[in-house]
């Protein structure tokens, strides 16, 4: 039962975080931009590319709900998915940011 309780707030937290960060990328999208933050400093991204950067971290939304679902399920179809939803959205980001760069 404390298991239970453990990762019930575990998940709640992450709810919360996955939450605000929709209502932030959705706020992005509406405004035509991105803001893409790293440890080395932030990256802002308008136009075009912004549709890119803003999809990719889309992506990693869904990525991460995968993963918590293949935590639950164990299902090898969860595990591929995660894995490559993952890799196209970092794919994205990546082209996104260089293609703001130019």
């Amino acid at each position: 039962m404390s298991k239970f309780i453990i990762y019930g707030a575990g998940l709640l937290i992450v709810a919360l975080v996955v939450g605000l960060l929709l209502f932030l990328t959705f706020e992005n999208i509406s405004s035509e931009q991105a803001v893409y933050g790293t440890k080395y400093g932030s990256y802002y991204v308008s136009g075009p590319p912004s549709i890119l950067v803003n999809g990719g971290i889309l992506g990693m939304l869904v990525s991460l709900m995968s993963y918590i679902g293949y935590l639950f399920n164990r299902s090898s179809i969860l595990a591929q998915s995660y894995k490559i939803v993952g890799a196209l959205s970092s794919v994205l980001i990546g082209v996104g940011l260089a293609w703001a760069q130019l």
